[in-house]
């Protein structure tokens, strides 16, 4: 039976963290071990180089005879492993759009973003997210929770990458489109695509397809309720923005005379499964009809400070039981996709907000950056490293200046407090996704880095010459 074995300094597992750790999975991907090594894979370990290598030779004894056949070991010394990083928000295809409008609030911001995408070609959004694609890899993110303009060629871009992703078809009224240049589709049309899309997808272990209306401020009441009707009748999740900033709070007020959640409650939206990604002005009363009805939320700390939006109240939704996410947002509002910035934001951003140190743990954090996150964006089989479950796992290189000293044979939880205040995207060297080596030592096994790089920035040149 064919075998990966990954051997490291140190694990982060649900029990803790695991010094001289072996991560073991199968031919399809699933996990079979996660501990302490094992004498007997020391033994067989391959001659592969410092790092082992994919598809090396097992390893032989003196008699000659392979030892395992099929297996494959990777010596990771001078690493450690964690489970690969769940984007809950973002809208991949805009990295085109980094760096556009950074100094203007969010309503302008928004205005100034949405100008330039009525340009955008479908090869801008098809080569956008291929290049979020490659960053989110190489900083070690294995899935994320997308909206925007989606159908079949950019899903199979998706697959054949190897990333898992829930991905939301944009939509923001029955007759309006949302991306002239891109696809026809108006609301109406897109909805009807997403279902197409999710009978299709039905199943797959890297894609869930989700209806995505845009907002409450942008979509019409009889709009989201028809959604709402459709999710409950197929059972396609929603993917939303509620309460990003206080400018859309006192707008819904004005137009309906309810929060948006309440308004949405009042639609019947939160009937149907739904992601609701910011949050950033939730009332008591709304944070409760959340937890009731098992609304999953994606905090978003990088985007939100940056365009002045606000603090989304981290604490109450922990202490509230709400199932959590941790999202980067587009790089137009954020201008990276490296979610470790967000865990070391997400956890002192609270602690400073409420001059409490202990009020947000970055053990935590690093849970809803990956198991909590994997479980609201519907791929529960992921998110942690432990037998039965996929190997979605990344490796990072501890021999920098940032991770010294770390003594993790000494103070095995040191590793949380690197993982969560000191590592940085920068540290990933690989990346295994279902078992799939899709990133090795700074190459990207199943994506073209630098014609992507090429064509996205000749793309970007184009949008900016408008």
């Amino acid at each position: 039976m064919s075998e990966t074995i990954l051997r490291a300094d140190a694990m982060l597992t649900p029990g803790g963290v695991v010094v001289d750790a072996e991560l073991a999975f199968d031919a399809d991907g699933r996990i079979t071990y996660a501990g302490s090594v094992r004498p007997e894979s020391i033994a067989n370990l391959d001659l592969g180089g410092p790092h082992g290598a994919e598809g090396v030779s097992p390893a032989v004894h003196e008699t000659g005879v392979p030892a395992h056949s099929g297996r494959v070991t990777h010596d990771l010394t001078g690493h450690v492993l964690m489970p690969g990083l769940v984007n809950g928000h973002t809208h991949s295809a805009m990295t085109l759009l980094r760096g556009v409008s950074d100094d203007e609030g969010f309503m302008p911001w928004l205005a100034a973003v949405q100008a330039l995408e009525q340009h955008l070609t479908h090869d801008d959004v098809e080569v956008g997210l291929q290049l979020a694609m490659v960053e989110m890899i190489e900083t070690g993110t294995v899935a994320f929770a997308d909206m925007y303009h989606w159908d079949e060629p950019l899903i199979e871009l998706v697959r054949a990458a190897g990333m898992r992703a829930m991905v939301a078809l944009a939509s923001f009224a029955p007759d309006a489109v949302g991306f002239p240049g891109v696809s026809p589709w108006n609301g109406a049309e897109a909805t009807a695509q997403t279902e197409a899309l999710a009978e299709r997808y039905a199943g797959d272990p890297q894609i869930r397809v989700a209806y995505g209306p845009h907002a409450p401020y942008t979509c019409p009441p009889e709009f989201l309720r028809d959604i709402t009707a459709r999710a409950l009748e197929r059972g396609i999740p929603i993917h939303t923005h509620i309460s990003e900033s206080a400018a859309e709070v006192e707008q819904i007020l004005e137009r309906y005379g309810a929060t948006p959640a309440d308004h949405l409650d009042s639609l019947g939206l939160f009937d149907a499964e739904v992601l609701a990604a910011h949050c950033v002005h939730l009332t008591e009363g709304e944070i409760e009809l959340f937890a009731r009805t098992g609304t999953a939320v994606s905090h978003n700390p990088v985007s939100n400070l940056k365009l002045g939006n606000g603090i989304a109240d981290l604490p109450a939704w922990q202490r509230a039981g709400l199932r959590i996410s941790l999202g980067t947002d587009s790089v137009a509002s954020n201008n990276t996709l490296d979610l470790f910035e967000e865990i070391k934001t997400g956890t002192i951003l609270h602690r400073g907000a409420q001059q409490d140190a202990a009020i947000v743990r970055a053990a935590d954090v690093l849970d809803i950056a990956t198991r909590r996150g994997a479980e609201a964006i519907g791929f529960p089989e992921t998110g942690a490293l432990e037998a039965g479950r996929l190997a979605d796992v990344i490796a990072l290189d501890v021999t920098g200046s940032a991770a010294t000293p770390l003594d993790l044979a000494a103070q095995p939880g040191a590793l949380v407090s690197h993982l969560g205040f000191g590592a940085t995207g920068a540290d990933v060297r690989h990346v295994f996704i279902g078992g799939r080596h899709v990133y090795a030592d700074g190459e990207h096994l199943t994506l073209d880095a630098p014609a992507i790089r090429e064509r996205a920035a000749v793309a970007r040149s184009r949008l900016l010459a408008l």
